[in-house]
């Protein structure tokens, strides 16, 4: 089943964090931006014809042309745990002539390989125009984004709400929250795969057919994260959300 995601605000949430509402006559790149939530901001300030949405699932680009014909749409074809497991490995993206002022991923590192996310993240870099900005999110499992209205942390927030989600559907899922988050406390970073298979600094997961994935999350801490990455900035979340940002800028 094609995921299409219906959540917006993610205009808002990067406006915030990189401190620039008006993004007017700006080209804008939305990697894994699937249906243009981004467009459906009410506080978005993008062109429309400026707008390019690059995304691994061809139903999600498919329904985004017809919403905002006006705006650019490309089908990525490179494989994706659950999103697009048929897809390519290590596919290089597609090529694009124009460069772009802003780059931005909302929630694709968080369900994809460490591998995949340093060499996307590198071909991402050479999109950017003359001081372009790349901006993506990650998860610092540790971190509590809450606090006072929820007492845990991002991890057990992911697994009690791997357990609910598989509940709606009418599957029991067991899963030993506070085991699995002993497991991962002092790992730098880890993979959570169909909510309770972890693998702590490891990307080395056991084989899953397709019809059997059904959650691929990476859980970085900000720490690790700005190790990866020495030239960014680590911004910690905004909007009433749980993900941190990492902003990279071109000189």
């Amino acid at each position: 089943m094609a995921f299409l995601s219906t959540k917006t605000g993610q205009f808002t949430y990067f406006s915030q964090q990189l401190g620039e509402q008006d993004w007017r006559g700006k080209n804008v790149l939305d990697f894994g931006g699937n249906i243009g939530n981004m467009l459906r901001d009410p506080n978005c300030t993008i062109d429309h014809e400026r707008y390019w949405c690059l995304d691994v699932v061809k139903k999600s680009i498919e329904n985004g042309k017809t919403v905002f014909p006006d705006a650019h749409w490309i089908f990525y074809d490179r494989y994706s745990f659950f999103f697009n497991p048929y897809g390519a490995k290590q596919l290089d993206l597609p090529r694009i002539e124009t460069l772009f002022d802003y780059v931005v991923a909302y929630s694709v590192f968080t369900n994809t390989s460490r591998s995949d996310m340093l060499d996307l993240v590198s071909q991402l870099e050479e999109k950017l125009a003359h001081r372009g900005v790349l901006a993506f999110t990650f998860i610092d499992p540790s971190y509590h984004s809450w606090p006072g209205r929820y007492a845990a942390n991002n991890l057990v927030w992911r697994l009690e709400r791997e357990i609910y989600l598989e509940g709606e559907k009418g599957n029991l899922l067991e899963i030993n929250v506070h085991d699995l988050a002993e497991q991962a406390k002092d790992a730098a970073w880890f993979v959570l795969v169909n909510g309770d298979d972890l693998y702590l600094e490891s990307e080395l997961i056991k084989h899953y057919a397709p019809e059997q994935q059904r959650t691929y999350h990476t859980f970085y801490t900000a720490e690790y994260m700005k190790s990866l990455f020495p030239q960014a900035t680590i911004l910690p979340p905004v909007n009433d959300e749980m993900q941190h940002c990492c902003v990279i800028r071109r000189a």
